[in-house]
């Protein structure tokens, strides 16, 4: 008999009861007599089957969606380890890769499914492409307040180990246009930093505020050194003594006075790096179109500024470390481009009596003011010429008092002209030492060995006094003073040496001849 068919008892021949209209939609047939009297019909088992399917389809989409399922693919293997390690680690991708609302996650299921067909079928790249869109940080539960928070304090570490704090406020630069241009969330939180998920990066911020301004003695900054972190509050113990910021400042001493070389880089974007990622000539032909390139790869895609710009460095010796000079400003080693070509190390020897090396017989000696990380432009301040010659010839800064009493207002009230009348009437008896020493050598007869051990002496001395002679005293005194009298001391040893040796009859000899 059917299932809907009459069914009888053993002993009786009674007609049963026959199926009722919710039985046959769930698929379920009546049993009389039986232990088990319900069981499921053929379409009964079509259903359960059919739930089954469903229930393991839901779970395994529900699987895909979690955080160790990302990482089953091995290149998702860094970017997993980096989100378990932030402060993310309890938001789950789909949180920030998919925006809100079931189509936004419809069709972020669909794009996952197209990576994970790539990974299966081995045409996938080392490193995969995600865009997470502004509405995703800003959700619920999430950023949604951080437009309101106003000003946020950032801390951040230098390379010297100790601590700044930025000051950043997200309002104006997500909601006005920065330079023209419309950033996102991900425009400074990035996945360039490996190890780190999601994090600023200090580049992104440096290519904002430096790119395309002035860097050096006028030093140009998008809103200013003090619009992103004020100067140190606390005193400073340096070499020299105890510093502090504040009384510098007061007295309107600007930043790019000690640290000119503090922004080092121009953050250019080469032609070729298109080529990274466009192959069309059509594409390579909009180079130019700066606007158009920010608005496609920043403001519609999440393309890293990396990828494009050659990094901007921004810290207190980015300069001395870009070029390898030995101090801030230097020109006497390092990369200096056209320059170079005809003035080579034109500053060695002030750069070396500042910095306290280069002399003999003396140890290394800094400047103070070397050692308290004065720059260059610090004392030379003066312009040399007028603005109309300076069109031609260029221009060049020389010290001044002013320059002193900037920063040491009147304590050291005419110690520049001091310092070049002391070292003036130092090099003035030294060189009279030298000419008397180097007369005395062609007038005296001594052995071999003994004029090598002599001129040894009259070098070391003769290079000290060039040293401080060329390199300009002024730039370190003390220094300057240390070599000018070990060049006495050798002369006068010299002097000493051959004060009792036989003497040369120069115009006898030189009638002989």
């Amino acid at each position: 008999m059917s299932d809907g068919d009459s069914k009888q008892t053993s002993g009786d021949t009674a007609q049963l009861r026959p199926r009722r209209g919710w039985m046959r939609w769930v698929g379920l047939r009546r049993r009389e007599g039986k232990r088990l009297r319900y069981i499921p019909s053929r379409w009964g088992w079509v259903l359960l089957v059919l739930i089954a399917l469903g229930i393991g389809s839901a779970g395994f989409v529900e699987y895909s969606m979690q955080p160790d399922f990302c990482r089953s693919c091995h290149i998702m293997e860094p970017y997993y380890q980096a989100w378990h390690d932030s402060t993310h680690k309890d938001v789950s991708c789909i949180s920030c890769h998919f925006e809100p609302g079931l189509e936004n996650t419809i069709r972020g299921k669909w794009e996952a499914s197209s990576q994970a067909a790539k990974y299966i079928t081995n045409t996938y790249g080392s490193k995969p492409h995600a865009e997470i869109r502004d509405a995703s940080c800003m959700r619920e539960g999430c950023h949604e307040q951080r437009l309101l928070e106003g000003s946020v304090d950032w801390p951040i570490q230098t390379q010297r180990g100790t601590e700044i704090t930025i000051k950043f406020d997200h309002t104006p630069h997500l909601t006005e246009l920065r330079r023209g241009k419309q950033l996102r969330c991900v425009s400074c939180h990035s996945q360039i930093v490996q190890g780190q998920h999601l994090v600023v990066t200090l580049d992104t911020c440096f290519l904002c505020h430096f790119k395309g301004l002035q860097h050096g003695r006028d030093d140009e900054t998008l809103g200013g050194c003090r619009s992103c972190h004020d100067a140190p509050a606390s005193d400073i113990q340096l070499a020299t003594g105890t510093f502090n910021h504040m009384d510098y400042i007061e007295r309107g001493v600007k930043c790019e006075n000690c640290h000119i070389d503090a922004v080092s880089g121009d953050g250019a974007v080469p032609k070729q790096f298109c080529w990274t990622c466009h192959n069309q000539p059509e594409q390579i032909a909009r180079y130019g179109e700066s606007s158009k390139m920010h608005e496609v790869h920043i403001s519609a895609n999440k393309v890293e500024c990396s990828s494009c710009h050659i990094q901007i460095v921004h810290h207190l010796t980015a300069g001395l470390a870009s070029s390898g000079s030995l101090m801030p400003g230097a020109h006497g080693s390092g990369d200096q481009g056209t320059c170079a070509s005809c003035h080579d190390m034109t500053h060695n020897g002030p750069a070396e009596l500042y910095s306290g090396v280069g002399g003999r017989g003396v140890p290394d000696m800094p400047s103070p003011m070397f050692t308290a990380q004065v720059d260059c432009a610090a004392c030379h301040q003066q312009r040399e010429f007028t603005s109309e010659i300076a069109q031609v010839t260029g221009q060049t800064y020389t010290a001044a008092q002013t320059a002193c009493d900037m920063c040491h207002d009147s304590h050291y009230g005419g110690v520049l002209d001091e310092w070049r009348d002391t070292i003036q009437e130092h090099l003035s008896y030294v060189e009279k030492m030298q000419a008397e020493c180097a007369e005395a050598m062609l007038t005296t007869a001594v052995t071999p060995e003994k004029m090598l051990e002599l001129q040894r002496r009259i070098d070391d001395a003769d290079h000290n006094l060039r040293l401080v002679k060329l390199g300009h005293g002024v730039h370190n005194v003390t220094y300057a003073t240390a070599l000018l009298n070990v060049a006495i001391d050798h002369y006068k040893n010299v002097l000493e040496s051959i004060k009792d040796a036989p003497k040369i009859d120069i115009k006898n000899t030189a009638g002989v001849m």
